[in-house]
């Protein structure tokens, strides 16, 4: 994988709001006050669990933070430990199955993106979900990739023997987590998704590139190199480029002898059609009904141009010629990790990156209006060249 342009100092921090920062110390301290008023009760449940105690892991978001996690589910599952993945039930297929191997879905109410239902009901929700994962963490030894404090709470009250976290929430802003809140694992600040999975993994763990080959269609899929993928949807409005870019960029491609398809989800395609700037007549649009479709149409395409969102994770673990327009997220943290991968991207000039995907969308569309059509179409004719970005 490689960039346009290097990627912000990794000393760059990503600074929240005085509020977020207050809401995220007041969650560090109901944190702490969990894990001390639950300790004698988890102790009871990790020593019936004895030996027999599996890593447990809460996912509460998005389908490409799923994929990212699947190579540390695999380093559990290869050093003999069982391991419980709680996440949306969309994404249980998104591990192979294992006979070790347990998924528990996570009813959609308690992972909504909505900041003003998380902040309003969290307490409510968080109690409720606990109890709804009782039955897999009791005991467990829990493992929180985010340095997320309301995840912490949320594993303390399901009942977790003993559970990891980082020391700061590096998937989304610098807030430290309260000392005592949980024991940490330090990580260097230029951190990656291989080294947060390197953190929690097993001693001596070989990590593997996330793998789809258990989604993939029967029989041999033979991508159309004239085929591109486009995916320029995302929940996330400071990861969107702007739609007239995007119409440039398939107007391009069809006038070169391409075929440009719209990718997005089930129930998307107008949404999808305006976010790429085209009509119906303009280019095809393809909805996926679930991860598997996604992944049968991401195969069939010879190459992928997407923001940074879920099914840009799919395609690089497809291993897709894969270009990928992104605003403000950190970096290298959400990049792909594919040979035939390239990140187009100003941080740098914008000079406001990385930042809160949530926090501040401005940051990341002034990011993304940086991006030129002439950089995303050079960028895929160097994944699509013999030898791809190596």
């Amino acid at each position: 994988m490689r960039y346009n342009i290097p990627p912000p100092a990794p000393a760059t921090r990503i600074v929240p709001s005085f509020a977020r920062r207050a809401a995220f110390a007041l969650g560090g301290i109901a944190a702490v006050a969990a894990r001390l008023l639950t300790a004698p009760w988890r102790a009871r449940l990790a020593r019936r669990r004895g030996a027999d105690a599996p890593v447990f892991l809460y996912e509460p978001y998005g389908m490409g933070d799923v994929v990212a996690l699947q190579p540390l589910v695999l380093a559990h599952l290869a050093a003999g430990r069982k391991v419980v993945l709680a996440a949306k039930p969309a994404w249980g297929c998104l591990v192979p199955p294992h006979p070790a191997f347990t998924f528990a879905p996570v009813s959609p109410a308690y992972t909504a993106y909505d900041p003003a239902r998380k902040s309003r009901g969290f307490f409510r929700d968080a109690w409720a979900l606990a109890k709804a994962l009782r039955p897999h963490a009791a005991g467990a030894d829990a493992i929180d990739v985010r340095g997320d404090v309301r995840s912490l709470v949320i594993l303390y009250l399901a009942g977790c023997g003993r559970v990891r976290t980082l020391p700061r929430y590096f998937t989304a802003n610098d807030c430290r987590v309260a000392p005592f809140a949980a024991p940490f694992v330090e990580l260097r600040r230029d951190v990656s998704r291989r080294r947060v999975n390197a953190a929690f993994a097993p001693p001596g763990a070989e990590l593997q590139r996330p793998t789809l080959k258990h989604l993939m269609p029967a029989g041999v899929v033979v991508p159309d190199p004239r085929r591109v993928g486009l995916v320029p949807l995302t929940p996330w409005a400071g990861k969107r480029w702007p739609p007239e870019r995007w119409r440039e960029i398939a107007q391009k491609l069809k006038a070169s002898g391409r075929a440009p398809v719209v990718l997005c989800g089930p129930g998307e395609r107008a949404a999808a059609l305006a976010a790429a700037g085209c009509g119906a007549d303009d280019v095809e649009c393809r909805e996926a009904d679930g991860v598997r479709k996604w992944v049968a149409l991401l195969a069939k395409c010879g190459a992928v141009v997407t923001v940074n969102t879920g099914p840009m994770h799919l395609a690089d673990a497809l291993d897709k010629p894969l270009v990928v327009i992104e605003g403000g997220s950190r970096l290298p943290l959400w990049a792909p990790e594919g040979e035939r991968a390239f990140v187009v991207h100003h941080q740098t000039a914008a000079g406001c990156a990385p930042c809160h995907q949530v926090g501040d969308a401005g940051c990341g569309r002034r990011c993304l209006a940086l991006i030129r059509v002439d950089e995303v179409l050079e960028a895929l004719r160097a994944v699509e060249s013999p030898g791809g970005s190596r």
